[in-house]
């Protein structure tokens, strides 16, 4: 969640990037204790999405390609949105129309300009709040999203401003709001590169400096920035900074030592306990794992099959797995409830049931856990057999931070050069 406040009550338009599909309104809707009703293409009311868009009081929103006959429809749109806001509601909208995968935001459409300013002239008064999503790993499993919500878009204008100028300008501000709340590189090989560096950076001088997702935001946005910079001005520094960080990431990446293990001390205590937590974990949670997968394999097979089949794009993917993975889950899982019911009666059932919610979730939860334990014990040996690798990848690692930070105060310079001369 972003550091920034957002309003308590109704008559907000939210305006957001796209980039998951279908999962963006149910995650921004998730973020916040306000009722939102989102603004859909008109192509998703169709049945069984129909029914779940009108519980939620979507408001569809027709596009150029749905057909002129029906662009008239957008005349009830905004009358629509103009009465919610009225009513202190609150209207969640996409403004770059359609979801995509690229590293930056889209050119945006119109249509929060326009609902905004209209408002304004209607109800006196409208609030646009600009949101950014911004995913750790899109595509995986459990991976985690920031959900940025900035600062107001100012919706004043210069008197006597004719209406199409009016609209473009406060396109240009939520567009403003909108970068300034979510990544914006030029590649995705940059957004991997910074992602790199923030990881790599958040644990210098041998301790780790656990950051928040808003915090490791924040200092990607400050690195996407400075590599543009030094890009321009320090490009030979820059490519050898990347060279001697990726021969770095492969060495340890073949060895399986991540960054924590080169901040280990390997003391009794330690050992010990780690290896009674293991004990623990294999002898209880991994037996309600087992019946967890072996409940669930089929379904969880069957999606990871499937929904790449199902989703029209990298942006769709996540969508496609939720609503495979559901469908899928709630079959089996219900043919399964329905023959212990036959077999046993309704008490077993609802044991069983239970049985069946607790040991998947066991087994969520334990999905990376082994590999990272087998992977710990592993690096525990291999440091015990050569004792002087932990201090080589120490002392390389060191020559990074040093040149790191070097480039750092570079790129502060320039941008402190760049902010005076604007």
């Amino acid at each position: 969640m972003g550091d920034v406040s957002y309003p308590d009550s109704g008559g907000v338009l939210f305006c957001a990037n796209h980039i998951n599909a279908l999962l963006d309104p149910v995650i921004i809707q998730a973020a916040t204790r306000l009722q939102l009703r989102p603004l859909a293409r008109s192509g998703l009311f169709k049945f069984p999405m129909k029914i779940a868009l009108n519980l939620i009081g979507a408001v569809p929103v027709y596009r150029p390609q749905d057909g002129r006959s029906k662009m008239g429809g957008n005349a009830n749109m905004f009358r629509k949105c103009h009465e919610l806001l009225a009513n202190n509601e609150c209207i969640m909208i996409f403004p770059e129309g359609q979801s995509h995968s690229d590293p930056h935001i889209h050119e945006l459409k119109t249509g929060a300009a326009r609902i905004a300013l209209s408002s304004v002239e209607l109800n006196g008064r409208c609030t646009v709040i600009p949101i950014g999503l911004t995913f750790t790993e899109k595509g995986r499993f459990r991976s985690s999203v920031l959900v940025h919500f900035g600062a107001p878009i100012d919706l004043e204008l210069p008197e006597e401003m004719h209406t199409k100028d009016a609209i473009q300008l406060i396109n240009q501000r939520i567009t403003k709001g909108l970068v300034s709340v979510t990544l914006n590189a030029d590649s995705w090989e940059d957004i991997d590169l910074v992602t790199r560096l923030e990881r790599f950076f958040s644990m210098r001088h041998g301790k780790y400096r656990g950051r928040s997702l808003s915090r490791s935001f924040a200092s990607l946005q400050r690195l996407i920035e400075g590599q543009k910079l030094l890009s321009a001005h320090e490009p030979k520094r820059v490519r050898a900074l990347i060279s001697q960080l990726k021969g770095f990431e492969r060495l340890c990446r073949i060895l399986g030592i991540k960054d924590y293990h080169l901040t280990i001390r390997y003391r009794p205590l330690l050992i010990i306990g780690y290896l009674l937590r293991v004990i623990a974990i294999t002898c209880i949670a991994l037996p309600v794992a087992i019946v967890g997968i072996l409940n669930s394999y089929i379904p969880y097979t069957l999606t990871r099959l499937i929904a790449p089949k199902l989703a029209k794009g990298v942006d769709q993917l996540d969508s496609a797995k939720v609503l495979t993975g559901f469908a899928l889950l709630s079959i089996f899982w219900g043919f399964q409830s329905y023959l212990v019911y036959r077999w046993f009666g309704l008490s077993w059932t609802m044991v069983y049931f239970v049985v069946l919610i607790v040991s998947s979730s066991v087994a969520v939860a334990m999905r990376d856990e082994y590999s990272r334990i087998l992977n710990n014990l592993r690096v525990f040996f291999t440091f015990a057999r050569k004792q002087q690798l932990k201090q080589y990848l120490i002392h390389k690692r060191h020559e990074l931070e040093v040149e790191l930070a070097s480039l750092v105060r570079i790129a502060n310079r320039l941008s402190a050069m760049a902010d005076g001369k604007n």
